[in-house]
């Protein structure tokens, strides 16, 4: 575990996730529920359930839900670590959800993660992939209701930013992660490179407040 990071956030109980629920997570949440209703039926694998959200919702609609987590107060059916091979699950999974969960760990075993994740799915098997993007954001809701959205660089929209970023050159992040897309150090093309090098093909990517959201379908070979 990195210097600094907190472990206690590896025990938190679903009640603690539910009770720290924000606009920001149920705006992910919105997007993975619908994607996966529309796209798959067959058997999701879940890895980091946090809150369990996206289980509840999904799983109605889908043949199978399984959930693999590090913390045994999520109650997940796999008490494993994505940085270990699970030969147990290869190959059986039709989509596959990990939102918020990478940048917990070190960005150098970020391709490790991914190649696991890529290992539980069967060919042209879908990945729901989030990670945060160190970015100010400008939310308008039209008065017929659509969230309009803009981005800013990290230091433009607040005067403590603009201090931190090019003054004292540091980017803040959340402490509890190791790193995040726009920190200064893991730009989107470098997560981008990793996916592409495990045979996941981009679907949609949709910039949503404070991460970017990936649809993924792994290819054949």
């Amino acid at each position: 575990m990195e210097p600094g990071i907190d472990p206690h956030q590896f025990t938190l109980t679903q009640k603690q996730y539910l009770a720290g629920l924000d606009f920001f997570t149920w705006t992910r949440h919105f997007h993975v529920v619908k994607d996966l209703v529309a796209q798959v039926d067959g058997d999701v694998f879940e890895v980091g359930t946090g809150d369990g959200v996206v289980r509840r919702c999904v799983e109605p609609f889908v043949r199978s839900y399984t959930v693999m987590d590090l913390n045994p107060n999520l109650r997940p059916e796999v008490h494993g670590n994505l940085l270990e091979p699970q030969p147990a699950l290869a190959g059986r999974f039709d989509a596959a959800v990990c939102t918020e969960v990478l940048e917990h760990l070190p960005f150098a075993q970020f391709r490790t993660g991914i190649a696991n994740l890529a290992a539980t799915l069967r060919p042209r098997g879908w990945l729901y992939l989030t990670v945060p993007h160190r970015k100010g954001h400008l939310l308008v809701i039209t008065p017929r209701q659509r969230l309009l959205m803009w981005r800013f660089p990290f230091g433009t929209t607040s005067l403590s930013e603009a201090w931190n970023r090019f003054v004292r050159q540091r980017i803040w992040i959340d402490p509890n992660h190791c790193w995040e897309i726009g920190d200064g150090k893991v730009a989107r093309l470098d997560v981008e490179a990793v996916l592409a090098a495990q045979g996941f093909v981009t679907v949609s990517l949709t910039p949503l407040p404070y991460c970017d959201y990936w649809v993924l379908r792994r290819g054949t070979a």
